[in-house]
């Protein structure tokens, strides 16, 4: 998928990507910037690596893919197999609501929400920074939230055209039908 966001990108803008350099650096994306192995990076979010960068003293510089190319495609995606979705329904959809339930608190109330966020986390393994939390949740909450739409609605228009980017790129060899790929749950 990187590889296809870069090429799209790059030919998007005039430039040949034949002449960019692909290096895997796994999740070392603060690293393999901050020490120059790299020029740029692909798969960070702008409401978490910009904010750490920021806070450790490095001005970042990013740009929207969608301005050079790449359709508007959901971020995060929640995906189960038919088999799963026949099976657990009834808890998936339960899930749906209760993410709903939790995204709408947040909305009325982000720093109670941080606050509750702050005090679960796992310190041990991946410890968080208020600072850097609520710098998030202030790049976030206007990206995340239309008068227009429900939580979690999904753009027809859009995925139809993710999904021909998809296949003109040569990442999928069939076009699915949108209707196919998409389930409504129950608010």
């Amino acid at each position: 998928m990187n590889e296809a966001l870069m090429k799209t990108i790059v030919t998007h803008d005039g430039g040949d990507y034949d002449k960019i350099q692909m290096i895997d650096v796994g999740f070392e994306l603060e690293s393999s910037i901050v020490s120059e192995r790299v020029d740029a990076v692909t798969g960070t979010f702008i409401n978490h690596e910009v904010p750490v960068l920021e806070s450790k003293g490095f001005k970042t510089r990013q740009f929207n893919p969608v301005e050079y190319g790449v359709p508007n495609y959901s971020e995060i995606v929640l995906v189960t197999s038919d088999d799963t979705w026949n099976k657990d329904q009834e808890a998936i959809q339960a899930f749906w609501r209760a993410a709903k339930k939790g995204f709408e608190f947040m909305k009325e109330n982000p720093e109670e929400a941080l606050d509750i966020l702050l005090r679960n986390q796992d310190k041990a393994n991946f410890p968080l920074k208020k600072a850097i939390e609520t710098e998030s949740l202030k790049v976030l909450l206007p990206k995340m939230h239309s008068d227009n739409t429900e939580f979690g609605e999904l753009d027809e228009t859009s995925w139809e055209e993710v999904r021909n980017w998809l296949q003109e790129i040569g990442l999928i060899t069939s076009k699915p039908e949108v209707d196919e790929m998409i389930v409504g749950v129950e608010s």
